[in-house]
Order: C-alpha cells, then structure tokens, then sequence
C-alpha cells in the first residue's frame, strides 16, 4: 500500500495533485496502549524505507514510519548520514571550523534555560558564567542526533493499523 495514493487529491493550476495537508493522527488509530509504539534508532544512512524493510520486512511501509513519528518532510527532518550532515555544515556555514565559532545561543549550566547570544547580560545575579555558548556545529549536532531517536508501531498492530488507516482516509 502506497500511503500518498490513498490521499485524496486536489486541483492545483489545472492538475490533480495529492492533497499533502490531509493527515491522519496516529493515536486515532493505536489509541493510548504503551505496547503500541516502540523504541527504534536509527542507524546511520538509514532512510524510513530501509527502515520500514528491516522492522517490518516491506520498505512500502516507510509512510508509518513516517507517520508515527510526526515527520512531514522527510528532507528536512529524517536525520541526516555523518557525511550528508558534514555536507550541511559546510554548505551552511562555509567549513567546520567556521560553523564552530558561530555562537547560536547559550544554555543555563544547572537549569533549563536557553537565552540568545546577545541577549546574554550580566544583572540580578545572573552572570554569564552561568551559561555556556552552544556553537552551530554543537546544536546542529545535537538536533540531527535527537531526530534518531523514533518511535515504530509494533508490528502486531500492523494489520489493524493499515485496516484502520484505509477506513479513515
């Protein structure tokens, strides 16, 4: 089953295309059980049909994998290879280096606050040696490294969830 050919599709400058704003919530098809959703990481160069084909042996299903974790673009959101994410920075930033000497904001060492760079300022107590600077290279390291942790819908709801997907779209 391709996910994208059971959306309805729209008119758009004179064509039928496939209307991407439809969506269909997984909870409204797995409900609140614990045993529904499990943990998965993402190994590296792995893309959502790679691993839609080592959990549930059809790389077809890649649109649950997606759908279960809430991911709409899979370019801007699956997390990228090491050398993909080296190619990002230095096409961002210019080179590595470059992209570690650029101070994207600053986090608070015991609590969990975040202030930008600029706002940073000495008053009430609060000194920047409270806070450390988080590069672009660190942050974009830390935000390609949290999008692979996922979550999959275990696959002895797989027959439910699919039944349950084509009655609601």
């Amino acid at each position: 089953m391709s996910y994208f050919n059971q959306l309805p599709k729209i008119k758009f400058l004179n064509q039928d295309i496939v209307n991407l704003a439809t969506s269909v919530k997984l909870h409204k098809l797995i409900k609140a059980d614990a045993f529904a959703l499990l943990n998965y990481v993402i190994k590296d160069g792995e893309s959502p049909d790679t691993v839609a084909f080592n959990y549930y042996s059809d790389p077809s299903y890649a649109w649950l994998v997606l759908l279960s974790n809430n991911i709409i673009d899979p370019y801007f959101e699956w997390p990228l290879s090491v050398y993909d994410f080296t190619q990002f920075i230095k096409k961002k930033y210019g080179s590595i280096p470059a992209a570690q000497a650029i101070t994207i904001h600053c986090e608070h060492n015991t609590k969990d606050i975040t202030v930008s760079a600029d706002s940073l300022t000495v008053s009430n107590g609060v000194s920047s040696g409270d806070y450390t600077a988080v590069d672009a290279y660190t942050y974009w390291d830390k935000v390609n490294e949290n999008r692979k942790f996922i979550k999959l819908v275990n696959v002895s709801y797989l027959a439910a969830v699919t039944e349950q997907f084509n009655n609601l779209v």
